[in-house]
Parts: structure tokens; sequence; C-alpha cells
């Protein structure tokens, strides 16, 4: 009789233990469903960097607005013109590719890389506080200002490499460009000096040349 009370004691035990083991693992693994989407829940909207395999920019763009999704591919516009010269038609080619913005949620995202465009593929970021790696998204104000100069004459495309730590956080005052924010910062040539708004490991974006008058550090 003892053994058995003794055997159920050691029964109970491990249950205990192991209810405790999966309670540990629950937790765990819901920390690891908040924190995989760089801290913003699944269902919230974000300006996400997803890469495009095989350069299909414009082709998801166009199955996204069909779908009725909020997106920017960056594009240049180039005149096609015949034997004489005379300009009969205009190409558009994306200015970064592979790659695509999308505004959408994680959940609306995992759904579309399920179906229809299996070919999209989250850009995954080390998050300086979590060091975690998570999808890498874009805050709306950046984004917008991104956005703001890739569209307008005399912008200049940098390497997302360019080293801006000398330049000076900015808002510009005046202009096409007003209330964009980014670095001040001299260009490689040396001889003028732009605001850049760069999305970090994917590309760089300046505005034409820029009077220090013209700008207000932040």
């Amino acid at each position: 009789m003892r053994d058995g009370l003794v055997s159920r004691i050691m029964i109970i035990k491990f249950a205990d233990w192991l209810v405790a083991l999966i309670s540990i693992f629950v937790l765990l693994l819901d920390k690891e469903k908040k924190t995989v989407v760089n801290r913003i829940e699944r269902d919230s909207l974000a300006w996400y960097v997803m890469r495009v395999t095989y350069q299909r920019e414009l082709v998801a763009a166009k199955l996204l607005t069909e779908l009725g999704v909020e997106h920017f591919v960056p594009t240049t516009r180039t005149a096609i013109k015949n034997d004489k010269g005379r300009t009969i038609g205009h190409k558009v080619d994306p200015l970064i590719h592979n790659y695509i913005f999308i505004y959408s949620s994680f959940n609306e995202l995992y759904v579309l890389k399920q179906g229809k465009m299996e070919y999209l593929r989250f850009i995954m970021a080390k998050d300086t506080e979590t060091g975690l790696f998570e999808p890498q998204f874009v805050p709306d104000k950046q984004m917008s200002d991104f956005i703001r100069i890739t569209k307008s004459r005399g912008m200049k495309m940098l390497s997302p490499d360019i080293d801006l730590r000398k330049g000076d956080k900015v808002r510009v005052l005046k202009g096409q460009f007003e209330g964009v924010e980014g670095v001040y910062v001299k260009m490689p040539n040396g001889r003028e000096k732009r605001v850049v708004v760069k999305i970090e490991g994917v590309s760089a974006v300046a505005t034409t040349t820029l009077k220090l008058e013209d700008v207000e550090k932040l």
C-alpha cells in the first residue's frame, strides 16, 4: 500500500511538472507571436517592405491594384523613339529592383503569400531592442516623405549604404518638399547638400539641392 501511495504522489508531481512546462511553452510561444511583427499587432496596417522574386515588381503592383491594396513601386518613365527620333511611346521600369512597399497588415500579407502572390518575401530586420529578426516596415511619416521625394523632379537616387552620420536631422521649411524630414548631408560630389530619406538596407533618395536657410534642425 505504501508503494502504491508513493507511485500516486510521483504521478501527481510529474503531472504538475508537465503542466508547468506546457505553461512556460505557451508563454514563450505567445511572446514570439507578439514580437514577430516588430511590436505591432498582426492586424494593424503598416508599410511593409517586401522582396519580389525574379523582378516581378510591376506584375505584383498590377495585381495589388486589382485587389485594392495600397502599394508603392518607385518607377522611371523613358521615352521610346523610332528611327526618326520621334517619340512613339513610353517604357516604365522600377527604380529599385526586387522590392515593393505594401500598406497592409501582417495577416493580410500572409494570406496573399499563401495564395496569389507566393513570390512575395518578408524582409527580416534585426530589432535593436529585442534582438529578434522581424518583418521590416517603414513608419508612415518616413514612407510619405520617401514617396514625395521619389515622385519629384530633380530628385536623386542614392545607394542604401550612404553614410548619414555626418548629417543633421532636419525638416524642410519651404518649397515642394515643405514638411519633409530627413538628414541634411553633403552629396558624394562634395558640391551640394540635400535632404536624404533612407530606408535601411533598401534605398535612399535625396531632394533637390537645398540651402541652409531652407531647413531647420530637429
